[in-house]
C-alpha cells in the first residue's frame, strides 16, 4: 500500500511540475529572465522522482539507474547556480559549460559503473558543495526578484543537496539506511517541486490579474535595456489603470522603503517591470505613479539615489577606492554614465567633489 501511494505521489509531482514549468515559460515576460534557469533546475530535479516512479511501476531494481538519478542533483545545482549568478536568458555556452560535469559523471557511471573509485565520489561531492557555497555567496541581499531574496529557497536547496550526499555515502558504505534515505530524498524533492509549482501558479495568476492586456496582441519594444508592452487597445486600458490618490500614496511609501531600506537602486539590471512587481502594480501603473504622482521618471529616480549613495562612498573611502569601483558599487553600469549623471546633478566631477569635501 505504501509503495503504491509513494509511486502515485511521484507521478502527480512530476505532472504538476511539468504543467507549472510550461506556464512559467509561456508567461516568461512576467518574470526575471534568469528564472528560466530555475525552471530548468526544477526539470532536472524532477528526473529523480520520475526515475523512482518508473522503478516502482515496473519493479526495476537496478543500482545503475539509481546512480544515474543521483547525477541529476548535480545538474540541478548547476542550473540553480546560473539562476542566482546570471542576469540573462539561457545561453548555449553557459548551459554547455555547466552541463559538462553532469555529462562526464553520467558517462562514467554508464561505461564503468563497477570500476568507480572513491576519488570520483570526492570530486562529485566537491562539485556539488562548491555550487552550493557559490550560490550562498552570490545570493543577492537586494534584488527585484523575490525568489532570489528568499532564504527559505536557499535553505531548501542546501537541504536537498546535503540529503543527496547522505544517500551517496550510505550507498557507498552499503548501509541499511540507503533505501529509507533515498525515499526521504524523493519525498523531499516532490514536496519542494510541488510547493514551488503552486507558488509559480499563484504568481502567474497575480500577474494575469494585473495585466489583462496579456490576452491581446502585444508589441515588444526594447528601450534602454527595458521591455515595454503595448496593446492595440492601450488607450482604453490606460484609463482603467489610473491610480487613486490613496493607492498612489501607499505605493510611494512602499517605493521609498524599497529604495532607502533595501537599496533596490544598487541593482544595475533593475527594470520598470521588476519594480512594478515589487509594488504589486502593473508596469503601466508604475509608470503613471512616477510620472503623474511623483513628477519624475524611472531612471531619474534611480540615478538620484545612486548619486547620493556614491557621495556617501566618496566621503568615507577617501582615496582608497577608485571612481570606477564606486560607480559600480552605486548601481551604475560604467564610469562614463556615472560621471555624466554626477556632473548633471552636482555640477562637478566626483574627484573634485571628494577633494572639496576633504578640504572642509
Amino acid at each position: 500500500m505504501w509503495i503504491e501511494l509513494q509511486r502515485e505521489f511521484y507521478l502527480v509531482c512530476c505532472v504538476l511540475t511539468l504543467f507549472c514549468t510550461g506556464l512559467m515559460l509561456k508567461y516568461e515576460k512576467s518574470f526575471e529572465e534568469s528564472a528560466h534557469y530555475l525552471s530548468l533546475a526544477n526539470l532536472a530535479l524532477m528526473l529523480t522522482p520520475l526515475i523512482s516512479y518508473v522503478q516502482l511501476k515496473f519493479n526495476i531494481h537496478a543500482p545503475l539507474i539509481s546512480q544515474i538519478a543521483n547525477c541529476c542533483i548535480l545538474l540541478f545545482c548547476a542550473f540553480t547556480y546560473l539562476f542566482y549568478c546570471s542576469k540573462t536568458p539561457p545561453r548555449v555556452k553557459d548551459l554547455a559549460l555547466h552541463c559538462t560535469p553532469f555529462v562526464f559523471f553520467l558517462s562514467v557511471k554508464v561505461i564503468g559503473f563497477h570500476t568507480q573509485t572513491e576519488l570520483m565520489y570526492i570530486i562529485y561531492f566537491g562539485l556539488m558543495f562548491s555550487y552550493v557555497t557559490s550560490i550562498w555567496q552570490h545570493a543577492p541581499k537586494s534584488s527585484s526578484n523575490p525568489l532570489k531574496r528568499s532564504k527559505l529557497l536557499l535553505i531548501t536547496i542546501t537541504y536537498l543537496v546535503a540529503l543527496n550526499g547522505l544517500v551517496a555515502v550510505s550507498y557507498l558504505s552499503q548501509s541499511s539506511w540507503t533505501y529509507p534515505l533515498w525515499s526521504l530524498l524523493n519525498i523531499s524533492i516532490c514536496c519542494y517541486l510541488m510547493t514551488f509549482s503552486f507558488y509559480a501558479a499563484y504568481r502567474i495568476n497575480q500577474v494575469s490579474k494585473q495585466n489583462p492586456q496579456s490576452r491581446t496582441k502585444h508589441i515588444i519594444t526594447e528601450d534602454f535595456g527595458t521591455q515595454s508592452y503595448y496593446s492595440e487597445d492601450v488607450i482604453v486600458k490606460q484609463r482603467a489603470f489610473q491610480l487613486s490618490d490613496s493607492v498612489a500614496k501607499d505605493c510611494i511609501e512602499k517605493m521609498h522603503h524599497l529604495l532607502k531600506k533595501e537599496q533596490l537602486f544598487l541593482d544595475n539590471q533593475l527594470t520598470l517591470g521588476q519594480l512594478a512587481i515589487r509594488l504589486d502594480i502593473t508596469q503601466h501603473q508604475a509608470s503613471e505613479l512616477l510620472n503623474e504622482h511623483m513628477h519624475t521618471s524611472f531612471y531619474t529616480l534611480l540615478n538620484e539615489h545612486r548619486v547620493k549613495h556614491a557621495c556617501q562612498l566618496l566621503m568615507h573611502s577617501k582615496n582608497k577606492a577608485s571612481i570606477t569601483q564606486i560607480a559600480l558599487d552605486s548601481g551604475f553600469n560604467n564610469k562614463s554614465s556615472f560621471y555624466n549623471e554626477f556632473k548633471k546633478q552636482l555640477g562637478t566631477t566626483p574627484n573634485k567633489w571628494r577633494l572639496a569635501r576633504q578640504e572642509h
